[in-house]
């Protein structure tokens, strides 16, 4: 196992994981590394880790359409009380399969918003529905309320999330606008992941981005 992790973890530093799907798809070990990584509730490496799990999906949904809904229901089991465990990066990593192929794994949308019920899984929510709705704002659309009420949470990170997630969804979340307005002012940071890499944002940037996404119009950092 440590030559795996070794491997992988240099694999994910570097961002290359086409390399890292053609290993995946020879060494199961790879995809349970993987796994292990989704229970880190923080930090780079688990983001790139949804990533590396994101393009080995979409390339065994080639190959073996079932075994990836294996995957997206051991995802779904370890945000279960009764698993034990608690995959609290699994929203994310769910989020992140069905955008690379959603229209085959679209009915697992609602099962992962319906964990709405737990706070900790809100911000994972919150950034899958904007990773599917970039591509298919038509499956999320049910969720634009929930993740108007989102912008409104006691947590920055859910708030930014659900900022982001709105702008990317686009004019049909025209409906979040006067809350995003509320968030232009909130000067607080919260990491975003983009381009392998975390980034600190400021709320308020993030509400600007959506508010410019959702109006149609091009946004201009000042």
């Amino acid at each position: 196992m440590s030559n795996i992790r070794e491997e992988v973890n240099h694999l994910l530093k570097e961002g290359r994981y086409q390399e890292l799907v053609a290993k995946a798809l020879e060494s199961p070990g790879i995809l349970r590394y993987l796994f292990r990584l989704l229970y880190h509730p923080y930090g780079l490496t688990r983001w790139r880790a949804i990533e590396g799990l994101g393009c080995i999906t979409q390339a065994l949904q080639q190959q073996n359409p079932e075994a990836v809904r294996e995957v997206i229901r051991r995802l779904l089991w370890s945000m279960n009380d009764e698993s034990g465990t608690t995959g609290w990066s699994s929203p994310e990593a769910i989020g992140e399969i069905i955008r690379r192929n959603p229209e085959e794994y679209r009915e697992f949308i609602s099962i992962v918003v319906n964990a709405s019920e737990e706070e900790i899984f809100h911000r994972g929510i919150a950034w899958t529905l904007g990773r599917v709705g970039s591509l298919r704002p038509d499956l999320v659309q049910e969720f634009i309320p929930l993740l108007k009420d989102f912008l409104l949470h006691p947590r920055p990170e859910v708030r930014g999330y659900a900022a982001r997630s709105l702008g990317q969804i686009g004019p049909t979340a025209k409906e979040a606008l006067p809350t995003l307005q509320g968030l232009l002012k909130d000067h607080r940071e919260i990491e975003v992941y983009q381009g392998n890499e975390l980034a600190n944002v400021k709320l308020g940037d993030l509400a600007q981005v959506a508010i410019h996404s959702i109006s149609g119009e091009s946004y201009k950092p000042t």
